[in-house]
Parts: structure tokens; C-alpha cells; sequence
């Protein structure tokens, strides 16, 4: 369809043909023919805009490529369309000194699309002297505002067809790590920027690295900052490894690895240290292993043998440490992929070999590992990491089984710990440990096989519901009944059958609970808290006799929530009854008479020697007055 638009001097209107369709006629047309003369007059006389902009770019890419009037290329130069404007500037016919002119007037954010890779010779040194101009050189640190005003490097290498001496240019413009902190600068203040500004920088090199995926290698080249390096290295290994070179990844891996080093020899200074060595002599029997550590390496060894050296109970599990962060931040992309896994530049053997050397180093801190004295493992991520590895690393299950003993051995502790420090450590938490710590077992192939006659009671308590609800379903014999019973208050939460369901189905439901009442000082012994837990199961179950609150330890009992209204025994019944003929014995109760003096009493001997206390009070005669 033939458009109309106006002519010049209000004459009749001039007939042009849609730009578009022009655009694409003239694309394949040879130089002298008639539709080329027919889109050179209607470029020339279009307005500016995208019409106009295709057409100039048409023309310069296709019929004009070779030579072309000097209105075209002034026209495609003046526009601030980016196409036309790259086709003017990559023409032979264009001026040397345009190109300098143009990328002046650019904004900062058009640079790297005129320093594209196809760009001229003169066009792409103009746009690294630009950048150059722009951007001071060394470029200041990144802080808080660089995300939200990226410099012209960081705009220039957000497109991805660069040229290669102007992605090198720009690379090295790129702000520098975060400033250290000044004199008179409040450390609060630093604390809260630099953490923001390390957050920028490293969304600032992975940016960089997804948009320039295949110059991985060139890119690790041209850092040199040691701290860029070392975020590069982070980025590449824990976050991008597919698109890494074989090579390089080996060498980050490598790298990675060794400074692991520097945590092993921190578990060996603080085990000597918590032996009673003092850090003079520690420091000079690892003299040579901390000289042959790089400086960043050997901080951490030696922050515990200064003169205010922490403390080296602290540093006693730096090795596991290391890795639990290792896997965490870097490890774990390359731990888990699949040998057959499509897209990775490096072959599944040498990502086989480097696993291996992972788990090398994780067996070693395993074998540094030792207990932090009073702080035993308790929180579910203090075994998380070592749950993974097992997964991750199936093929050295059996080692790290064999040298997690200890670490096992302190986990098991955690649910006593807890109890013990409930203000640190709820309750409600407790079920997360508690799976983790199965998790753990089954990871180490610890797991049961079939059900165990006779499982340890802190083993029992944390199976899953289903092994539980196996473990005592109906029929099994009261003693597993009642070592089922028994973990109710062990773990301090419901899992499995019921304690109602328990005792429905023993054969004598009132004399177990009972007897394990008698005797739950013994049974409960290596459990603190689980004797509270089992005062509040008894005051709660219909199954309750006056001999079985009378066996409950009196302080625990005294302390406990009022039992049901269902018309059984309670504490309160209890006690009225057994002072109802003679009242004073309240009095010895509260006062604390009828209390324990360092050993534990029963509710019933409490009872009993308030009673007896009050009878010989009531037998003393007065002195007259």
C-alpha cells in the first residue's frame, strides 16, 4: 500500500512506500538500482525516527555498505538510534575523527554496545579511551552506592559482545574491593558498609561472569587483586562451575583445597593448647608448617598464640569447620553432579578425582575433630554438613564412619545439653535435632537393620514415627512396651504410639508405670529432664494409683500441673488426705522438713517425715510462759 505524506511548499502530496518494506526490498538490491534511489530520497526526506532509523541501516548494511553520500552517513550519525549509528560508524567511508566524537557524546551506558566486536578498529579505541577517560584509574572501592550507580566499565560489560580490548579495558575499571577502614571511622558504621559494599562486589563479578560465560579463562587472567581473585574463585567453583575451563576449574579447586591447610594446623595448635601447652611453646613446635602457610592462611592458626589469643576451646573444630563452609559456599554443585551431567566444560573424571580430594580433606578434619568441653554438638546444622557428605559422597561412607566416632559420640549428647539450657534451647526445636541426628546415623550407615531387641534407650527415643510405631505395635512384650514408655520422656515430645496406647496394650498397664515410677531416678539417670517430662506422663494417664504418685520425687511432683478431673489420684488429693487428721504437717511440708537434704525423696517419704515431724511436735510439751 502506498503511503501519502505531505510535500514541501504545501503542494500536492509526495507517494512513499512503508519503510519497512523498503528496508527489506533493498537489502539483497545492488547499488544502482531504482529501489535504492527511491530509499535514498525517501531516507533523506523522512523525519527522524524508528522509520527513518531502519532505513539508514538498511541502506549502510546493503546496498551502501561499500560507498555511500555523505548526507547518509551524517544522517545515520546524528540519530541516537544505536543500529543506524553503529552502521555509520563501522562504514569505510566514515570520517576517523567521528567515531572519537560520537562515543564523547554517548551516555555511559551506550559505550559497550559501540564497543561491540565487530566494531572498527577506530571505534573500539575510542571507546577504551572514553572508558579510560570516565573512569579514574585505579577506580575507587565499591561501597553502597555502586549497585544503584555502576560506573561506565560496569555498564560497558553489561553487553555481551565485546570487543576484546574493550572488555579488558573495562575489566580493569571495575571498582576495587571495599575500603578498609579509616582512622576516626566509627567501626560500627564500617561494619555496616563493608558488608553491603562485599555483597555489591561480588553481585557485581558474577554479573560479569553470566554475561561472558566463554571468557571465563580470559577474565581470570586479566584479575590480579588478590581479593578479586578470591571472590572470582568463590563465584566460579560454588556458583558457575559448569561453564568453567578444565584447567581452571582444577587450579580453583586446588587452590581451594590447600587452604584448608591453614585450618587443619588450627585444630592441631588448639588441641596443644587446651593440653596445657603454653603458646610459646606451641608456636615454636609449628614453627615450620606455619611459615610454610600463605600469610592469608596463617592468620587463623595464629590469632590463637598471640598475647590475646582467643580462646583454643574455640578453635578445636576449625578443620570441620572449614569444610561444613566449603561445602556450603563452594563445594556442593561440584560434589553433586551426576558423571553424566550435560553442560559441563570439564570431563566427569577429573570432577571424580577432585570429590576425591574433597573427601581426603574432610577425613583428615574428621580425624582433628575433638569435643569442645560443656559444648557439645546440639544444633542441627553442627551435623548437617557431615549428613551431606555421606550423601554426596557415598563411595566413602565406610571411612567417614570410621573416623566419626567421637563426633557421633559428642552429637548424642546434644539432646541432654539441650535440656539442660532449655533458655538457649527450646523445646520446640528439639524435634530438628533430633532428626537430624537420625539422619546422621543413617548417613554413616548406622541405621538399624530389622528392629533390635534391646536398642540403647537415647538410640530408641529418636527413630522416626514408623520404626517407633513398629517397634511397639500390638502384641510385641511389655518390656519393649515399657522401654517405648520410657522415651516419651526422653525425648520430651510425642512420637510413635501414644503413652495411652503403650499402656493399652500391656498386659498390667498400672504396675508398669508403677514400677518404672520406682525406679525412674535409675532409668533416667544419664537424661536430664526427662524425670520432669515422666511426672507430668504419670499425672496425665488414667493409670495412675496413689502408690505410683507417692514413688514421683517429691520436688518434681509438687511442682507439676494439677492431673485431670477424671476422678483419679492427684498430688493434692494425696497430700489432704494424708494430713487430713493432723494439719500441722502443712506447715512442715512448706517449710521444707519433709523436703530432701541433698538426696532425692520420693513424694511419699516427703509425706511421711512431714507427718512424723508434725506428731513429735504435737508430743513436745510447751515451756510454760
Amino acid at each position: 500500500m502506498v503511503e501519502q505524506t505531505p510535500g514541501s511548499g504545501g503542494g500536492a502530496g509526495q507517494a512513499r512506500l512503508p519503510a519497512a518494506f523498503l528496508a527489506h526490498a533493498v537489502a539483497t538490491a545492488p547499488p544502482g538500482a531504482p529501489v535504492v534511489a527511491l530509499a535514498l530520497d525517501q531516507a533523506r526526506a523522512l523525519p527522524p525516527g524508528p522509520e527513518r532509523g531502519r532505513l539508514l541501516t538498511a541502506l549502510l548494511t546493503g546496498p551502501c555498505a561499500a560507498e555511500a553520500p555523505g548526507w547518509l552517513l551524517a544522517a545515520a550519525l546524528s540519530t541516537d538510534e544505536l543500529p543506524p549509528l553503529r552502521a555509520a560508524l563501522d562504514h569505510p567511508g566514515c570520517p576517523p575523527e567521528w567515531p572519537a566524537e560520537v562515543v564523547a557524546r554517548s551516555a555511559d551506558e551506550r559505550l559497550g554496545a559501540l564497543g561491540h566486536a565487530g566494531a572498527s578498529a577506530a571505534l573500539r579505541a575510542a571507546v577504551v579511551a572514553e572508558l579510560r577517560r570516565r573512569v579514574p584509574s585505579p577506580p575507587p572501592p565499591v561501597d553502597t552506592r555502586s549497585a544503584a550507580e555502576p560506573n561506565a566499565a560496569w555498564l560497558a560489560l553489561r553487553s555481551p559482545d565485546l570487543a576484546d580490548e574493550v572488555f579488558a579495558a573495562a575489566v580493569r575499571l571495575l571498582p576495587g574491593p571495599p575500603a578498609q577502614l579509616a582512622e576516626g571511622q566509627p567501626l560500627g558504621a564500617w561494619v555496616a558498609g563493608h558488608r553491603a559494599a562485599l555483597t555489591a562486589w561480588r553481585a557485581l563479578w558474577r554479573e560479569v561472569l553470566t554475561t561472558h560465560p566463554e571468557r571465563t579463562a580470559e577474565l581470570w587472567a586479566l584479575v590480579t587483586d588478590e581479593q578479586a581473585r578470591a571472590v572470582l574463585g568463590e563465584t566460579l567453583l560454588g556458583a558457575l562451575p559448569r561453564q568453567v575451563p578444565a584447567g581452571l576449574l582444577a587450579e580453583l579447586a586446588t587452590a581451594d583445597l590447600a587452604s584448608a591447610a591453614g585450618a587443619a594446623l588450627t585444630s592441631r595448635v588448639c588441641q596443644a593448647l587446651h593440653a596445657g601447652r603454653s603458646p610459646d611453646e606451641t608456636a615454636a613446635s609449628f614453627a615450620d608448617e606455619l611459615a610454610a602457610l600463605p600469610p592469608a592462611d596463617r592468620r587463623l592458626p595464629l590469632a590463637y598464640l598471640g598475647a590475646f589469643g582467643g580462646t583454643p576451646d574455640r578453635g578445636l573444630a576449625a578443620a570441620t569447620d572449614w569444610v561444613a563452609r566449603a561445602l556450603a559456599e563452594r563445594w556442593r554443585p561440584l560434589l553433586a553432579a551426576a558423571d553424566d551431567e550435560p553442560g559441563w566444560r570439564t570431563p566427569p573424571a577429573t570432577r571424580a578425582a577432585l570429590r576425591r580430594r574433597f573427601a581426603e580433606v574432610a577425613l583428615t578434619a574428621l580425624e582433628l575433630w575433638r569435643p569442645r568441653p560443656g559444648f557439645p554438638l546440639c544444633q542441627p546444622e553442627q551435623l548437617a554438613w557431615l549428613t551431606e557428605l555421606t550423601r554426596l559422597l557415598p563411595g566413602q561412607r565406610h571411612e567417614f564412619r570410621g573416623r566419626a566416632g567421637a563426633f557421633l559420640a559428642d552429637a548424642e549428647r546434644g539432646p541432654a545439653h539441650r535440656r539442660r539450657r532449655r533458655g538457649a534451647y527450646p523445646a520446640a526445636d528439639d524435634p530438628a535435632y533430633d532428626r537430624a541426628l537420625h539422619e546422621l546415623r543413617k548417613g554413616l550407615g548406622l541405621g538399624w537393620r530389622g528392629i533390635p531387641g534391646n536398642p540403647p534407650l537415647t538410640e530408641l527415643a529418636y527413630q522416626p514415627a514408623a520404626i517407633l510405631d513398629r517397634f511397639g505395635a500390638p502384641g510385641v512384650a511389655d518390656e519393649r512396651l515399657e522401654r517405648l514408655l520410657l522415651t516419651h520422656a526422653v525425648r520430651g515430645y510425642p512420637s510413635g504410639p501414644s503413652v495411652a496406647e503403650l499402656l493399652a496394650r500391656h498386659s498390667a498397664p498400672g504396675a508398669a508405670l508403677r514400677r518404672l515410677t520406682e525406679r525412674s531416678a535409675e532409668l533416667l539417670a544419664d537424661h536430664p529432664g526427662a524425670e520432669r517430662v515422666w511426672v507430668a506422663l504419670v499425672l496425665a494417664s488414667e493409670h495412675r494409683e496413689p502408690a505410683t504418685l507417692r514413688a514421683l520425687p517429691a520436688a518434681l511432683a509438687l511442682a507439676a500441673p494439677p492431673a485431670p478431673a477424671d476422678g483419679g489420684p492427684s498430688v493434692l488429693s494425696l497430700v489432704t488426705e494424708a494430713f487430713a487428721e493432723l494439719p500441722a504437717a502443712w506447715a512442715h511440708l512448706a517449710t521444707g522438713q519433709g523436703r530432701a537434704r541433698g538426696a532425692r525423696r520420693t513424694l511419699g517419704e516427703a509425706l511421711d517425715t512431714a507427718l512424723a515431724a508434725a506428731l513429735a511436735t504435737a508430743a513436745t510439751p510447751r515451756p510454760p510462759a
